[in-house]
């Protein structure tokens, strides 16, 4: 593990849906909320799906610390990239509460032949203070299954 980056991957199959009909809701990259277990997203700088555009999203999480409270998340993340041919969108977070820092992600679908697809989360930052990688690995893949519920909930 390295000391000054952290990379991980997660990788979940999404049943039902074909990468296809799947793109659609991961390029909307204004509305989040409607595949991520946040709360709200928008746009608050450029235009929906274009490089440059800023959206805000906040969500409310049970505490990693305290069993009875909730806490609220929140991010400002910029889409520096996106693929309709390869289905992928690359963003950076900006602002946020969460600890994170010089943290990039790519989220892709990916047709697998079969029914449906398979979804692939890869982030890189720089390590979270308070947090241990593995930590970090465990809540990334926990939020892609909850994305692929989310999705397949959709369909």
């Amino acid at each position: 593990m390295p000391t000054e980056e952290w990379q991980a991957t997660a990788i979940a199959k999404i049943n039902g849906p074909t990468a296809e009909q799947v793109w659609p809701l991961l390029a909307d990259f204004s509305n989040l909320y409607k595949i991520f277990p946040s709360d709200i997203s928008f746009t608050i700088q450029g235009s929906n799906g274009q490089p440059g555009q800023i959206r805000y999203s906040a969500g409310k999480y049970p505490s990693p610390t305290d069993a009875n409270a909730i806490i609220v998340l929140w991010a400002r993340e910029e889409l520096m990239e996106i693929d309709a041919s390869q289905k992928f969108v690359t963003y950076k977070i900006h602002e946020n509460n969460r600890g994170l820092s010089n943290f990039t992600g790519t989220m892709q679908v990916l047709p697998d032949g079969e029914s449906g697809c398979t979804f692939k989360w890869s982030v890189v930052s720089a390590p979270v203070a308070g947090s241990t990688y593995e930590e970090i690995v465990a809540f990334q893949q926990a939020t892609l299954l909850q994305m692929v519920s989310m999705i397949e909930k959709l369909f």
